[in-house]
Formats: C-alpha cells, structure tokens, sequence
C-alpha cells in the first residue's frame, strides 16, 4: 500500500513573506496536490518515499507557522540537506519538493532581517531547482517546479542582495523573477502583481542612488510601479464582484485590507512623482492616501505613511503659493490628530496621557505610576504625529499673526502656542517609550525660527 504523496506549500497561490502581515497569505495558504505525475515504485522505494514525504510535510508545518525562527530556519536547512545527502536517487520531483521548502525558510528570515547572505542563500536554493527543473522535452518544467510563488520569492531574495550590496545587475536579476512570476500565473494574480509593483518601487529609489542620472531613470521605475497598481485596481473591482456572485468563502479573496496597501503604494509613488508646484497633484496624493485610510481605518501603516507625507508637503508649503490656505491645512492637521487619538485608544493609550507624562517630568515628581505594558506601536505612533504636528507649527508658527509684530513677539506668541505644546508633548512622550524616538523632531523644531533655541535642540540630539 503506497504512502499518500507529500503535498507542499502551493506554488501557484501567492505566499507574502512575514513582513507583508497580511492575514490571508500569512504562510497559511491550502497545500496543492503536485502536477508532476508518480512512477512506479518498489515496496523497499515506497517506504524510502515514505519516510521522506514525511519528513517534507514535517518541514511544511513548520512553515505554516505565522513567523519562523532563525533557529527554526537553520533547522530546516540542516534537515533539508541531511534528507538530500541521504537519499541520493530521490526522484527529481520531491528533491524540488525540498529546495523549495528550504528556499521559502530562508526568502522569509532574509527578508525579516535584510540580510543579504542568508537573502543570497535563499536565491541559490531557487537556481538549484531551475537547474534541476531544466528539461528540453518541456520548456514549461522550470514555471511549473518554481510556480509563481518560486519566482516572487527569488525576486524578493535577489532584491534584498542587490539593495544591501547597490548593485544595478543584480537588481536587474531580481526583477526579471518578479516579471516572470506574472507571467507564469497569468498575470490575474492581485499579490504576485502587488510585489511586483513594491519591487519597482524600491528599484527605483535604488537606481536614484547609483546613477548618475537617477532622478530621471528612477521615474521609469515608479511608472511601471504605476502601471502595476492600475492593474491591482481591476483584480480587485473583478474580484468583488465574483464574490458578490458567490457566496463561498475562499482564503485567497482580496481584501479591503489587502487593497488598502495597493492604494496606499499608489499615494507613495504619486507623492515621488508629482510636481510639488501642483495644488491638483497634491489634493490627487492626498485623496490616494485617505482612500487608503478608508479602506483599512486600523492600519498604522497607512497613518503614518499619509503624517509622512502631509508633513513634507507642509514644510514645502511655499511651492503651492498659497493655493492652500493656512485654514486648510489646520483642518488636515486635526484630523489627522483626531485619527491617531482614535488609533491610539484602540491600542489602550489616552493621547491626553502625554500631558500628563510631561508634567510629571517637568515637575520631577518621583511617584511615577508603575507603567503597564504598553502596546509596541505607540512609541511609533507618538513619534509621528509628533512629527508631523511639529512640521505643521514649523511652517505656521503664529496662524493669523499681522506680519508687522516684531520677530521677538512671535517668538513668545508662537512657543506659548497650544499647537507648538502639543508637538513637544507628543514627541518628549514617544521619547519617554523608546529613547530612540522623539528626540530628532524636537531637536529640528527647537532649531527652527521663531522656536530657536540651541541649547535645547543640542540637547534632543544627544
């Protein structure tokens, strides 16, 4: 009675790597039944078959797991090699069974850490299964071993080697694996297509470093990046409306959330390509980004991309000339603030709290409460409203002042501000969490007219 065959992780499905965080493809997706057809064994094989389809499904538990471990990946690679060395005349098909296991380990912890040897190792594990997939009676063996998954883990291994190493030919490599990655699974696929478009993305900030003329070519990049996300859109709309039709529930849907990183993709590389003078441009990045927002209001991601963003565009205010007014930008600046106290509330932290954390430094009041655990996004969270409530007092300092008032009287109008507060309590209380956090932000607005104080911004950066 022959054992039941070994079915890995699909190769078809998308599998996002750990830092995607997406719950639908979090190293959950349905195993696939393999395409490659069985031959004939005898008992003495069947066994060996045996043993090695469960020692494979052993490793492929562990790869179901949300997050795995350094020392669960070099356990991986140890029981990989020990199975290869071992068997020597494994049929081809489960030797790529286990290059590929071994492969996606090292893809996922390379990833995590951006570590470009174990990002380096991860590739080669995906060459040797090329290389062993290779056969001219069947050009479409080596799609069919790797499968689109394969190829988008290869890219991403490859990716991260040539963004550690600044090395255009191997950029040039890792992009090639994310293209074919599409084309293998017929470019309907909403995550294979989604890293693609991040691929781009980083490509092109990486070709604005090496190149001479990097400013220009990186464009090319973020509108194929574009062009990316403009197809996502269509997955998605398609997708819908299959599921409106069908009431079956499948783990591979498109979400909301997953749409909202596709958006929110679209905003980053609006903002790099717009023309800082353009008020409509503006209002285009910024609608991106609210869409986003809408689409997943619990992402902190998204948040803080969106503070990023209004916070350069804020401090560079003076290329609109105007065409947003003072009043405009106080109303983005408090709904931004009244998102991330709603935000932060969820993740049982009180945005009034920060007053209260400063008084009691201010005042060296040594009966501090005994802190609780504290959720591990809030220092984030502080950190960049802070920011960005700084960068908003930092280009109006005296919203309404006559322009005639002495520098002096803006001086002290402007530093007994509720705005200009607010920003130092925010960010001396992400401090306060993270000592790694806060202290920059401070120290430029404490650098910047009319709040220039050197001894205090010296101090923030120490």
């Amino acid at each position: 009675m022959s054992a039941t065959p070994f079915q890995p992780i699909s190769k078809t499905k998308p599998m996002a790597t750990t830092d995607r965080k997406r719950q639908r493809s979090s190293s959950s997706d349905d195993a696939a039944h393999s395409k490659r057809p069985a031959t004939g064994h005898s008992s003495s094989d069947a066994a060996v078959l045996s043993t090695v389809d469960a020692e494979l499904s052993s490793i492929n538990d562990l790869l179901q797991e949300e997050e795995t471990s350094q020392k669960q990946t070099w356990q991986i690679g140890k029981r990989v090699k020990k199975l290869l060395e071992s068997n020597d005349k494994l049929p081809i098909s489960k030797q790529l069974d286990a290059y590929f296991l071994w492969g996606t380990a090292l893809a996922r912890l390379a990833s995590l850490n951006e570590d470009p040897t174990l990002a380096n190792a991860a590739a080669d594990k995906f060459q040797q299964m090329l290389t062993l997939s290779q056969d001219e009676s069947d050009e479409d063996a080596a799609d069919a071993a790797l499968g689109p998954v394969g190829f988008s883990l290869w890219g991403s291994s490859l990716l991260t080697v040539a963004i550690e190493t600044q090395s255009r030919e191997v950029l040039d490599q890792a992009l090639s694996k994310f293209q074919r990655a599409v084309e293998v699974d017929g470019g309907t696929t909403f995550e294979t297509r989604f890293q693609y478009a991040k691929a781009l993305k980083e490509g092109g900030d990486l070709v604005a470093f090496l190149e001479e003329d990097g400013d220009k070519v990186k464009q090319v990049y973020y509108n194929r990046a574009l062009q990316m996300c403009e197809k996502l859109e269509v997955i998605y709309k398609n997708e819908s409306i299959q599921e409106e039709e069908d009431d079956s529930e499948d783990d591979d849907q498109v979400t909301a959330e997953d749409y909202a990183e596709a958006k929110l993709l679209e905003a980053v590389l609006r903002g790099l390509l717009e023309d800082s003078s353009s008020v409509d441009d503006f209002h285009r990045t910024l609608a991106l980004y609210q869409k986003a927002i809408s689409l997943s209001p619990g992402s902190a991601e998204v948040l803080m991309e969106m503070t990023n963003y209004l916070a350069a565009r804020c401090l560079n205010s003076s290329s609109l000339k105007g065409k947003v007014t003072d009043k405009e930008w106080k109303t983005l600046f408090d709904d931004l603030e009244a998102k991330y106290r709603s935000l932060l509330t969820e993740a049982g932290f009180d945005l009034q709290e920060c007053h209260e954390i400063c008084k009691r430094k201010d005042t060296n009041d040594q009966d501090e409460p005994e802190e609780e655990e504290i959720d591990e996004r809030v220092p984030h969270l502080l950190n960049t409203l802070g920011k960005g409530l700084a960068a908003f007092v930092r280009a109006f300092p005296t919203l309404g002042d006559n322009q005639k008032k002495s520098q002096k009287q803006k001086k002290k109008r402007a530093t007994g501000d509720a705005r200009f507060t607010r920003a130092v309590e925010v960010l001396r209380s992400a401090h306060h969490f993270h000592d790694k956090l806060g202290g920059y932000y401070l120290a430029c607005l404490y650098a910047s007219p009319p709040f220039e104080d050197e001894e205090v911004s010296v101090l923030w950066l120490t």
